[in-house]
């Protein structure tokens, strides 16, 4: 606290992350974006109506492992802030961006913690697919089950 210590900006490059990726998803390659997350959660929110918009960006949800790259806790989720502020005001000056973001240990296991909690609701049973019925439907099997 207190120092003046200069910390390093953090930069969003998904090609990064597609070139490590690339041996465990090749099937799936095509479907991946190289856009800034900055600009995946400005598309999100521009293709909501127009009344909605401003409450989507008021309310975006960072976690995950990757959020935990920064310096300091709160480094990723402040430079998403600025990149989708500097998008936005762009466009439609004045709108509250807001960044939310839980802790650095639940940040990193929050897709486990949302899959557990999903995979413990009572109505999630009727979506589960079995390897039979996958290898029988393939991946249409997830547009039936899960509508």
């Amino acid at each position: 606290s207190g120092s003046s210590e200069i910390r390093p900006k953090v930069n969003f490059d998904n090609r990064i992350l597609q070139r490590a990726c690339v041996p465990y998803l090749e099937t799936m390659f095509e479907q991946l974006t190289a856009s800034p997350v900055a600009n995946m959660v400005c598309d999100a929110a521009f293709r909501c109506d127009r009344d909605q918009q401003a409450g989507v960006l008021g309310n975006v949800v960072l976690a995950g492992g990757g959020a935990c790259i920064g310096p300091t806790d709160q480094s990723v989720p402040d430079t998403l802030r600025e990149q989708i502020e500097a998008i936005i005001h762009a466009h439609t000056p004045g709108w509250r961006v807001k960044v939310l973001s839980p802790g650095m240990q639940e940040r990193a296991i929050a897709s486990w913690l949302g899959g557990s909690i999903l995979g413990s609701l009572g109505t999630f049973h009727d979506m589960w697919i079995s390897k039979a019925e996958y290898e029988e439907w393939g991946c249409a099997i997830v547009n039936r089950k899960c509508p």
